[in-house]
């Protein structure tokens, strides 16, 4: 597969070629820079910080990143984006608790002519023709398809989403939308087996793949109880960087603050991919994780 240039960044090609973009999550809930969630009132200092903090990890380590903006109501995604823009000039990806919130996020960069910076979050079975309606009206071109079959948790209930006729992928080409990204969703530890199945599947298929495999650590119960709170740190190293080995495109890691802990990992698994293809006489550009971090 070919690379692509996603919301100006590429991705995508052989394993190794292009670096793997870097998704931290702020505005979450729960998050303790927000004040009031409803109103979107929030530490625009430390807001700021974390932002920065993402951007350094970025340039240490030669990944690309993305916002992912999550809100809970339709007031404080406008307040979030309104903030975000002028702090940062990557892919912003368009997330929150329903619908109305995200397709108000995407009206407001529409408006700021900003659409081709949008990764919307997601499409889904759930999704309904108002919000792929309201994507192509916005001009979105790029979305996350979430291929999570409430009735079929298997591999092949999950490849059905992405090749079905009514499924979510389909359905979001006949609205206008030009590049999608593959997100098999990961529940659980046992998920992650049949996550990697389904991106191996995807990829061949030409779709840009990934995941937010760090989900799995807050519903293992044994992790403090068995191993110790002190390896949490290292799980969230090991569970981001797999999606990479198993050669995604995307990793939504979760929380903006851990960057320091993921950067890392996932630069250091890309640089080994490239590493075998430098080998062959394809080197990569000089910006990729191979020679920022050697």
């Amino acid at each position: 597969m070919a690379t692509d240039n996603v919301c100006g960044v590429p991705m995508g090609g052989e394993p190794g070629e292009a670096p793997t973009l870097m998704i931290g999550t702020i505005f979450y809930d729960g998050h303790d820079i927000v004040k009031d969630q409803l109103k979107g009132a929030f530490d625009k200092s430390k807001a700021k910080d974390l932002i920065d903090l993402q951007a350094h990890w970025s340039e240490v380590t030669g990944l690309p990143c993305c916002l992912d903006v999550v809100a809970s109501t339709e007031q404080a995604m406008e307040n979030y984006l309104e903030f975000v823009v002028d702090e940062f000039d990557g892919p912003i990806m368009v997330d929150g608790s329903d619908a109305k919130v995200k397709m108000a996020g995407m009206r407001y960069l529409a408006s700021k002519k900003l659409s081709d910076k949008v990764i919307y979050n997601s499409v889904s079975q759930e999704t309904t023709d108002l919000e792929l309606e309201t994507i192509q009206e916005c001009g979105v071109k790029v979305v996350i398809a979430l291929v999570m079959n409430s009735l079929d948790f298997s591999a092949e209930g999950k490849m059905k989403l992405v090749t079905d006729e009514n499924g979510p992928v389909t359905r979001a080409k006949k609205y206008g939308v030009e590049k999608i990204l593959i997100d098999p969703g990961v529940i659980d530890l046992p998920s992650i087996g049949t996550v990697k199945e389904v991106m191996e599947k995807v990829g061949k298929l030409g779709y840009l793949t990934g995941s937010g495999v760090h989900n799995a650590l807050s519903n293992w119960k044994g992790l403090k109880t068995k191993i110790g709170k002190d390896f949490k740190p290292a799980a969230k190293a090991v569970v981001n960087a797999l999606s990479t080995a198993w050669s995604g495109d995307f990793v939504l890691y979760g929380p903006i603050s851990d960057a320091p802990i993921v950067f890392p990992a996932v630069a250091m698994v890309d640089a080994i991919l490239a590493q075998t293809r430098l080998e062959k006489g394809e080197a990569p550009d000089m910006s990729h994780p191979l020679f920022k971090i050697a």
